[in-house]
Formats: structure tokens, C-alpha cells, sequence
């Protein structure tokens, strides 16, 4: 007796967003939308304006497996973003009068808004299934401060750092000078894809980023600058350790925004040319990090290498991405695609084991 195949789950696709990652945002939801598995899924956009005004179509109940709905690329997402199809649900926080309810919604945010905690909360009130990690680890892992008490806490090797208070802002040039020296790293502690952060080489260039970064954020965190070779290496749940990656910045001296996503500004080796201890460790090291900020399902630590760095570690962890980039060139799928895991199995893979989390 021939049965009924089973139904296949929808898929709500979160891309945009209110952070300054709104952009790299659309380039992940599209290849999610695109590369979701039409045997599986059938997943419908929605769409987050810079304002937080969500966009989505007009019953996502019968979406239909293999259809973006016309948003194939980050660019149709911002168009439709501009100026949304007639017939399709738009609602703002917080008169949500209607809601795309979905069997679970595929995270393709980055940044405040939706990597930070916030939107998982909302998710967990509603009863709504939602990708990645939990409330929780999403706001320990965003919040670089934290992150990096914790590494402490749980013997994770991570460099030198000092919290700034605003009001500490104005004078802090002499005592950063004495104790970190130049170079110098300042970070926003909220920023993401290196947005809102800044190498100071020299006072002038210290003065410049406490001015800049500071007045956007009402704390700092200052790093003394490790000098290695950068990598970075991700966790998938139940599958075996992924190939670290090594980056390689050609022009900006750092793994900055523009080094990330604009083309020739960066070489990324995946598996990493590192001595197999120190990958090995790098794997390890990545998995306590996940453990330690309470992260589940995926994500993905950022390392400094620095070979012959007297004082025992060689390995320092920069920051735990707890929803990692995720088009199709990103680092966690390149890495996943050298494990044998592609781009499509990856997103199956990311659904499946969010799903078994929620119930």
C-alpha cells in the first residue's frame, strides 16, 4: 500500500534586520531561501526593513517547496524591502497583528536585532521554533565583553583586555598607552562582522577610535593586538570537528568588514595550513567556547596564532559567532563543504537539529 509522503515543514527565511549588517544579512537569507531542500522545505522570505517593519507573503501556510517568491538575490530583497508587493503582510513591533507562524524560522540575520538574543526571546514568547541558539547563549556570546570573562572563567586562552566606562573615555589615552602599547585593538562590544572596531597604531589614531567608536557605545573593550596568523573554525552539532580556516588579509591589514565580503580583499585557506597540534586544538578550543557561552546547534570562533609567543599559549581566541555568516562562500560552509557537508546539507542540517531542540 503506497503511503502519503510526509508534508513538507515551512520555512519562514529571516533576512535584513536593524543592524548595520543589514546588507550582508540579504546576501545570507537569499542563498538559504534558494538552496533550501524542495523535498524537505517549502520556505517563504521575510523580510526585516533597517525600521524592524517585517515583510512576508500573504499565507506562508501554502508556500510552495522551491519558490523564493521572486527574492532570489540580496538585491530583490532590498527592492521588495523599498517597496513590498501588493497582496504581502507587512507588521512593525510591536503591532504584530498578524505573524508569519512557520514550523520553524531559518535565522539568516547578523548583528543587534537578531544574532543578540533579543529576537530569540521573542520567538521562545510566541512558541515559535527558530534556528541556532537560544536567548541566552545568543546574548553572552554577542556581548564581547561577557564572551571574554567567560573564556577566562572556563581557562579558554584569550589576549590581554580592560573594560572602559564612558566616562572614562576622555582620559584613557595615557594609561592605554602604558599598558597595551601600540599596536592597539578597540571594539564596540555589540559590533559584528568587524563593524565597530578599529586597530590604533599610534595616539592620534587612539584618540580618533575612542571618539568614534565611544560615541555609540556606553562601554569599550581595548585588546592588546596579538600578531599571528588569523583562523577561525566552526562547530556543527552532532557531526564530526570542521577544517579550520585560515584568513589572510591582502590589503587592510585585518579581517575587516571590507576584507570579509568584498572580492580579492582576503585569501581563505580551508583546511588551514596550520601544524596539525595546533588545528587540532584550534577544533577542541572551538568546541569549549560553544559549550561554555550555553550556544547549541552551530557556530564559529575566531583564533590569533602566534607561533613562538613566549608565555605557553600559542593559540588566543578572538570571539564566538554564535549565527556565522551563511552565504554560500562564508567561512562556516566552506568549511562544512570540506567535511563533506554542502551548502544545502548544511541549511538541512542547521533545521533538523534546531528543530530537535525545540521539542
Amino acid at each position: 500500500m503506497q503511503t502519503d509522503p510526509a508534508p513538507k515543514k515551512t520555512v519562514g527565511v529571516l533576512m535584513g534586520g536593524i543592524s548595520p549588517e543589514h546588507p550582508v544579512s540579504l546576501v545570507s537569507g537569499s542563498g538559504m531561501l534558494r538552496n533550501l531542500d524542495p523535498d524537505r522545505y517549502a520556505g517563504f522570505p521575510i523580510l526585516i526593513s533597517k525600521d524592524n517593519a517585517w515583510t512576508w507573503p500573504e499565507v506562508p501556510a501554502t508556500a510552495i517547496a522551491g519558490s523564493t517568491y521572486g527574492v532570489d538575490s540580496a538585491e530583490k530583497a532590498a527592492a521588495f524591502i523599498a517597496s513590498p508587493p501588493a497582496g504581502w503582510h507587512t507588521a512593525r513591533f510591536p503591532d504584530f497583528r498578524v505573524f508569519p507562524r512557520c514550523d520553524i524560522m531559518l535565522i539568516g540575520l547578523h548583528g543587534i536585532g537578531g544574532e543578540d538574543g533579543r529576537l530569540q526571546g521573542f520567538f521562545d514568547l510566541a512558541g515559535q521554533a527558530y534556528t541556532g541558539s537560544a536567548s541566552l547563549g545568543s546574548a553572552l556570546a554577542m556581548d564581547k565583553i561577557t564572551a571574554k570573562r567567560i573564556y577566562q572563567s572556563a581557562g579558554i586562552p584569550t589576549g590581554r583586555y580592560r573594560v572602559l566606562a564612558r566616562h572614562e573615555y576622555a582620559g584613557a589615552r595615557a594609561s592605554l598607552e602604558k599598558e597595551f602599547g601600540y599596536p592597539v585593538v578597540l571594539k564596540n562590544p555589540q559590533g559584528g562582522s568587524s563593524i565597530g572596531m578599529g586597530i590604533a597604531k599610534d595616539a592620534a589614531g587612539l584618540d580618533s577610535l575612542l571618539a568614534s567608536l565611544g560615541a555609540d557605545s556606553d562601554r569599550l573593550l581595548v585588546e592588546e593586538f596579538i600578531q599571528g596568523r588569523e583562523g577561525t573554525c566552526g562547530v556543527i552539532a552532532h557531526f564530526p570537528p570542521v577544517p579550520p580556516t585560515e584568513i589572510r588579509p591582502i590589503q587592510d591589514g585585518f579581517f575587516n568588514f571590507e576584507a570579509k565580503y568584498k572580492p580579492g580583499r582576503t585569501e581563505e585557506i580551508t583546511p588551514a595550513g596550520f601544524p596539525a597540534e595546533i588545528i587540532s586544538e584550534m577544533q577542541a578550543i572551538a568546541a569549549r567556547c560553544h559549550e561554555a557561552l550555553q550556544l547549541s546547534v552551530y557556530s564559529r570562533t575566531d583564533f590569533i596564532y602566534a607561533p613562538g609567543r613566549p608565555g605557553g599559549s600559542e593559540l588566543f581566541v578572538l570571539e564566538t559567532n554564535n549565527l556565522p555568516g551563511f552565504t554560500p562562500t562564508s567561512l562556516l560552509p566552506q568549511a562544512a563543504a570540506h567535511a563533506g557537508l554542502s551548502y544545502a546539507g548544511l541549511l538541512t542540517k542547521v533545521i533538523e537539529e534546531s528543530l530537535a531542540k525545540s521539542r
